[in-house]
């Protein structure tokens, strides 16, 4: 079985938060006040993408030069 990465598992959750905005999903996922739901979600996700994938290239980076 594959290794299952933080990108892995982000892109997992950004592509099921897609699926849920697409198909007009009525999941909260805090309380009825602050109603966040898969839209509200899914920037904050996409940037923790970025950001890891800017980590691993930085790491990627680091390594190289310190060979």
């Amino acid at each position: 079985m594959a290794e299952l990465t933080t990108e892995t598992s982000l892109t997992i959750l950004i592509n099921w938060l897609q699926d849920n905005i697409d198909c007009d999903s009525e999941i909260i996922f805090d309380n009825d006040e602050d109603n966040t739901n898969s839209a509200a979600l899914l920037p904050w996700i996409e940037q923790a993408l970025r950001d890891v994938r800017a980590l691993r290239h930085i790491q990627l980076l680091c390594n190289a030069t310190q060979s």
